[in-house]
């Protein structure tokens, strides 16, 4: 990545609860269950950050969990193919966030999160 790249909120999903170290480990096995494609490669950068990079060092977006959210930032200048490819896997990371938040096998106090509205996941799609 450019050392004078910025830093670009994406998107932000806001949550009621959310258990982090839960939810950190289940957003990176999903994206090491990715890298099959060899696009992208996560990391784990603490303890409430997942920092994913495109294989092209254009740009790269971490996933940052809060008490409150789930922000998704981006740093870097993006070329075409990381912004075609990061639109696709952000919707696939937005998938696994509702399957986590709705599941209905999973009673609601064991969920890994609660989002703070029905609609969170949609309204951050837009």
């Amino acid at each position: 990545l450019h050392q004078s790249s910025s830093c670009q909120e994406i998107l932000d999903v806001p949550v009621n609860r959310v258990k982090i170290g839960g939810l950190r480990f289940a957003l990176g096995l999903q994206l090491v269950g990715m890298r099959d494609d060899g696009l992208w490669r996560p990391n784990e950068t603490s303890s409430s950050q997942l920092d994913v990079f495109f294989k092209d060092g254009s740009a790269m977006f971490s996933i940052k969990l809060t008490d409150d959210a789930i922000r998704i930032e981006r740093e870097g200048t993006p070329s075409l193919a990381y912004l075609l490819q990061e639109s696709l896997i952000l919707h696939k990371v937005l998938d696994e966030l509702n399957t986590l938040a709705t599941d209905g096998e999973i009673e609601q106090q064991n969920r890994l999160l609660e989002l703070a509205s029905e609609s969170a996941i949609d309204d951050a799609r837009e």
